[in-house]
């Protein structure tokens, strides 16, 4: 059949075969001519096998593996399949612009022989960031020049603008190795990031920079271990700070895989390793849910607080389905893992088992250096877009902790009202003895105190701070809330509504966040003369005191006050004077509301827009 797009594909030849001639587990290849009962005219030839089996988990013959032979742009070619090129694209910069308003609708596109992939159209930007990833299959007679292509979207059917184009040679690329190149687009088109990583799929091929083998690990661990020892941490060199250490992985295997072909019932699964930047692949093995692989990858680590990614994948014609994944820090790689694979999210428990095996050999004085540095960035790593379910999660993570920050502040609140005149008494005399006592050290020491406090807490069992602060009453109240939340099966005009009531509150602390930060900036401006001179008189009398007074004994002073006001006087109401100040104060917003509005100004700021949309549209 010929392919038309949006029409009836049309008739090249067809050729008809009786399949009773055939016997089974008989193998044989044939070269027939098209027939067309309309054409007399020679339509060329198709070549194909035929092999029938009755058992549906027969392995056919490897010449005729789809996987191993795949389907070639002329019938009597055959390839063989000896990689996957997997492509990142990051980013573009400085792109040529070829709009009017001088921007552009950038798209790439990837093309490596007769395989072609085209990345997502970003709208009015010079500078897009894509982030995608595309794979292209390598075989054993394709071209080694991969060509990239940047063009500019043209809507209503018009021909796309061509900005600049780029030529990457691959087969300089070892294989299971991670490569970022920064590409010049040709005519000053711009500059572009890609991400390159060649794995390997043939398995008489060369052996990949990044797997090694079981002969060669001793020596690894013998030669790592000697260049990360602690005797040498009186050789470091600032030049070597980005070589931390080694991460060697060994993916042993996988059980109860889900079936992805439920025709057959089985899974053609492979690994990908992610470690920082670097990304590797297992070999495929085909129909089995139990893959085992016995593969051991060795990763330079440039920051041990990164974490190593394994995701599993069944292998289709033009597609991966997700089978399953694990996050694992880097510093807890020191044992044979055997872990449940979780969903895409990370959230749940999939289906299917993983076991693996890592060890870390790494030098402690770089990696303390490092983490003091700027970290890398990710390149791999892929934003989240919006979604609803997200968007609660990250709510209720800042709600639990404002709920903290709120028990605390009620603590402290009892402390100050007398609620429990032994704690509070007690509370007040530990005030004037580290007011007292008080010395600059004392902050670091305290930090290290709650430090080691929760270390013995995690592993002595003694009572967490975040436990002193919520009293009983407050954790089963929330502990209920959570139950109900939990068990309530909510319609979709509730999750509207609950949706809603989340961007109210964050519009509103929005607006409040906002507000006082621009009424402490009108202090400063003069907004309001009497409230700024005000203002001004009291920090003057502020330096004044500072000036004769010591600091120790105007906090102890003020902290006295402060906790036994309620002891002195029951009745005696709370008052924020700072913030009823700043209450006083109008925001931007505000201001606006209040500028008053005369005929003239009117026709002022009139005639400004005109003149600024003029210059827009010129």
């Amino acid at each position: 059949m010929d392919y038309d797009r949006g029409f009836r594909d049309d008739l090249i030849g067809y050729y008809e075969m009786k399949l009773s001639f055939f016997a089974l587990d008989d193998y044989q290849t044939f070269t027939e001519e098209l027939q067309d009962d309309h054409n007399t005219e020679d339509l060329g030839s198709i070549k194909f096998s035929i092999h029938i089996s009755s058992d549906l988990s027969h392995t056919p013959p490897p010449e005729m593996d789809e996987r191993e032979t795949p389907r070639s742009t002329s019938p009597f070619q055959e390839k063989h399949l000896t990689g996957i090129l997997s492509i990142t694209l990051v980013e573009a910069t400085n792109l040529r612009p070829m709009n009017k308003d001088g921007s552009s609708d950038p798209y790439c596109k990837f093309k490596l022989g007769h395989q072609k992939h085209k990345s997502k159209v970003l709208r009015r930007t010079l500078d897009p960031v894509w982030k995608e990833r595309f794979e292209i299959r390598v075989y054993s007679d394709s071209s080694s020049v991969l060509e990239i292509s940047v063009y500019d979207y043209e809507e209503f059917g018009f021909s796309d603008n061509f900005i600049g184009s780029a030529e990457v040679d691959i087969s300089e690329f070892e294989e299971s190795k991670t490569y970022k190149r920064e590409l010049d687009l040709e005519k000053n088109g711009g500059r572009m990031t890609c991400i390159f990583n060649l794995s390997r799929i043939d398995e008489s091929s060369a052996d990949s920079s990044c797997e090694i083998s079981p002969d060669d690990l001793v020596n690894i661990r013998k030669t790592y271990a000697m260049s990360y020892n602690p005797l040498n941490y009186l050789t470091y060199k600032w030049e070597d700070v980005e070589d931390v250490g080694v991460l060697i992985v060994k993916i042993i295997k996988c059980i109860d895989l889900p079936e992805s072909d439920t025709i057959i019932g089985t899974s053609d699964p492979f690994c990908f390793i992610e470690v920082e930047n670097t990304r590797v692949r297992t070999p495929t093995l085909y129909k089995t849910q139990d893959p085992v692989w016995n593969k051991q990858f060795k990763f330079n680590i440039k920051d041990i607080h990164s974490t190593l990614n394994i995701r599993v994948f069944d292998e289709e014609k033009n597609k991966y389905n997700f089978l399953g994944c694990v996050k694992l820090p880097i510093l807890e790689a020191h044992t044979i893992h055997r872990c449940l694979l979780k969903d895409r999210k990370l959230e749940r428990v999939g289906f299917g088992e993983i076991f693996l095996e890592t060890e870390l050999i790494y030098n402690p004085l770089r990696a303390a250096i490092k983490t003091l540095l700027p970290a890398e960035e990710n390149l791999l790593y892929e934003e989240p877009k919006f979604k609803r379910n997200l968007f609660m999660q990250n709510f209720k993570r800042v709600y639990a902790l404002a709920t903290v920050v709120l028990s605390l502040g009620l603590w402290v609140q009892r402390i100050y009202n007398w609620e429990n005149k032994a704690k509070s008494a007690i509370a007040l005399l530990l005030y004037i003895l580290i007011v007292i006592s008080f010395e600059l050290y004392m902050v670091p020491m305290f930090a290290a105190f709650v430090i080691i406090y929760e270390f013995l807490a995690r592993w002595v069992g003694f009572k967490s701070f975040e436990t002193w602060i919520m009293n009983a009453d407050q954790q089963e109240q929330v502990v209920k809330e959570d139950d109900i939340e939990d068990g309530e099966d909510f319609s979709l005009t509730a999750k509207m509504k609950m949706v809603m009531g989340v961007c109210q509150t964050v519009q509103n602390s929005l607006d409040l966040v906002a507000s006082y930060c621009e009424r402490v900036k009108n202090v400063f401006n003069w907004t309001i003369p009497f409230l700024s001179f005000m203002a001004a008189s009291v920090l003057i009398s502020g330096t004044m005191i500072l000036y004769f007074l010591p600091l120790r004994w105007l906090v102890l002073a003020w902290g006295i006050n402060k906790l036994t006001v309620k002891l002195r006087d029951p009745d005696y109401e709370e008052n924020q004077e700072l913030l009823n100040f700043l209450c006083r104060l109008p925001s931007d917003v505000e201001l606006n509301q209040m500028r008053v509005i005369t005929k003239e100004s009117s026709k002022r700021s009139a005639t400004m827009n005109k003149s600024v949309k003029s210059r827009w549209h010129k």
